[in-house]
C-alpha cells in the first residue's frame, strides 16, 4: 500500500506540475525565474518517475498487472499524440515534437518487441 500511495502522490505532483507550467487558461504570467523552476522541478520528476523510481512485482500476477498497465498506457500517449497531430495538422502548424515523440514510440516498441522475440 505504501508503495501505490507513492506512485499516486507523484503521479498527482506530475500533473500538478504539467497543468501549472501550460497555464491552460492563461490565468498567470509567471516570470522567467518562476518559468524555469517549474520547468526544472516538471522535468526532474518525470525523469525520477519514468526511470529512477522502482517498481517491483511480487508475484506473476502483479508482473501481469504491470504489464497491462504499461500497454494501457502506451496507447494512451499513442492516443494522446494522435490527437495532438491532428487538430496541429488542421491548424497547419504541426509541432515536430510531437510527430517525434510518435515515431520513437513506435520504433522503440518494435525494436523492443523485435529483440525479446529474437532473445527471449
Amino acid at each position: 500500500m505504501k508503495n501505490n500511495i507513492l506512485h499516486i502522490s507523484v503521479a498527482v505532483l506530475v500533473v500538478a506540475l504539467l497543468f501549472v507550467l501550460t497555464d491552460p487558461f492563461m490565468y498567470w504570467m509567471p516570470p522567467m525565474a518562476a518559468t524555469i523552476a517549474l520547468v526544472s522541478a516538471a522535468a526532474l520528476l518525470l525523469v525520477w518517475a519514468g526511470f529512477v523510481m522502482y517498481e517491483s512485482a511480487e508475484d506473476e500476477r502483479e508482473a501481469l498487472h504491470r504489464m497491462n498497465a504499461g500497454r494501457v498506457a502506451y496507447l494512451a500517449g499513442i492516443a494522446v499524440l494522435t490527437a495532438g497531430l491532428l487538430v496541429q495538422g488542421f491548424g497547419h502548424e504541426i509541432d515536430p515534437w510531437i510527430a517525434g515523440a510518435l515515431g520513437a514510440m513506435v520504433v522503440t516498441k518494435l525494436g523492443a518487441r523485435l529483440f525479446y522475440d529474437s532473445h527471449g
